[in-house]
Order: C-alpha cells, then sequence, then structure tokens
C-alpha cells in the first residue's frame, strides 16, 4: 500500500513541475512575444512531462482490463505520441 501511495505523491510532485513549466513558457511566450527560446525550451519539457504522466495514468488503467486489444491500442498510441513528439521537436 505504501509503495503505491509514493508512486501516486511522484506523479503528483512531477504533474506540478509541469503545470509551472507550462505557466512559465506561456508568460514568456507572452513577454517576449513568441521569439524566446527560453519559452519554447520550457513549453517542451511541460508538455513532455503532461504526455508522460498522461501515458503513466493510461498505463496503469490498461493494466486493468483483461482484453489484450486494450494493451495492443495503448502501445500503439504510445508509440505514436512518442515518435510525433520528436518529430516535432526535430523539424
Amino acid at each position: 500500500m505504501s509503495k503505491n501511495w509514493s508512486i501516486e505523491k511522484v506523479l503528483q510532485f512531477i504533474a506540478y513541475i509541469g503545470t509551472a513549466l507550462i505557466a512559465i513558457a506561456l508568460m514568456l511566450v507572452t513577454i517576449f512575444k513568441g521569439n524566446g527560446t527560453v519559452s519554447k525550451a520550457c513549453s517542451q519539457v511541460g508538455q513532455a512531462i503532461a504526455y508522460i504522466i498522461t501515458m503513466i495514468v493510461a498505463g496503469s488503467w490498461v493494466r486493468g482490463k483483461k482484453h489484450i486489444a486494450w494493451l495492443i491500442c495503448y502501445v500503439v498510441f504510445v508509440v505514436a505520441i512518442v515518435v510525433l513528439y520528436i518529430l516535432g521537436i526535430v523539424l
């Protein structure tokens, strides 16, 4: 029971950091009118954290399902998110 509690607390803290980074990025975009590299970096880190937390929570939900189709769809979705996110940063 305490292991789940600590994982939950870690996820909550990471979500908090991600929210803070997105807020900072939006403020910097407003201040610098979209020309700041710092705001872009904060935004990308915040988005990555948000995606990771979403995938972790969805993964724990999928583990509770018995049908293999849920797992297959989850893997396809996660791979798509990771590949498209990396391509978005590179391109």
